[in-house]
């Protein structure tokens, strides 16, 4: 049974790891595979991922939230990191990102079941009804475990994103982690 939770503050620097340095990091940015989206430093995670992503105060503009996973014998393992933002987007909409802490965590089903609880909060707390998630066109196991969460692929990408990003942030964001050509744009809608 998969379980999602908010972050804290002082989990941060963990997610951090789980994010660039475990063994998962390569398998969506760095060299040799994904120039275009460098492994970011400490500095460059923090001005990425400010404090509101692990603040109370920040819910409505995203978040970082754990997963974790019941063990048969009773015990808690965190198996990874979603994250959610919502500030840069037009009303109703959530961009979606994850990433697992290990390998071994992944092709178990965890991330799609992750998503799919993740989704069903934001429609929840926020009315959240549609989302992104922008993965490298070459990560294929991701793109497969989106469409097994219910994600589509968008029919005219640039489009997609315009529709989903607010005009003031369409240059800095339109091209997503890399670049216009190599990522794939995925979406749902869930119903009102």
């Amino acid at each position: 049974m998969i379980t999602i939770r908010h972050a804290r503050l002082d989990e941060k620097q963990k997610t951090y790891e789980w994010l660039c340095l475990s063994d998962t990091a390569c398998m969506h940015m760095g060299e040799p595979d994904y120039p275009e989206n460098p492994v970011p430093d400490r500095e460059q995670f923090d001005e990425d991922f400010e404090d509101f992503y692990y603040t109370g105060e920040g819910r409505r503009r995203g978040s970082v939230m754990i997963i974790e996973h019941e063990a048969q014998d009773g015990k808690i393992e965190e198996l990874g990191c979603l994250c959610y933002a919502c500030f840069h987007l037009k009303p109703g909409r959530a961009e979606l990102d994850i990433w697992l802490n290990t390998r071994k965590h992944c092709g178990n089903g965890y991330g799609t079941e992750a998503i799919r609880e993740l989704i069903k909060y934001l429609r929840a707390e926020f009315g959240v009804v549609q989302f992104i998630i922008r993965p490298s066109v070459r990560n294929g196991r991701a793109v497969a475990a989106y469409r097994k969460a219910g994600f589509a692929d968008a029919m005219n990408p640039r489009a997609a994103v315009e529709d989903f990003l607010l005009p003031e942030y369409r240059a800095l964001y339109g091209g997503g982690d890399y670049g216009e050509e190599g990522t794939a744009v995925l979406t749902i809608t869930e119903a009102e």
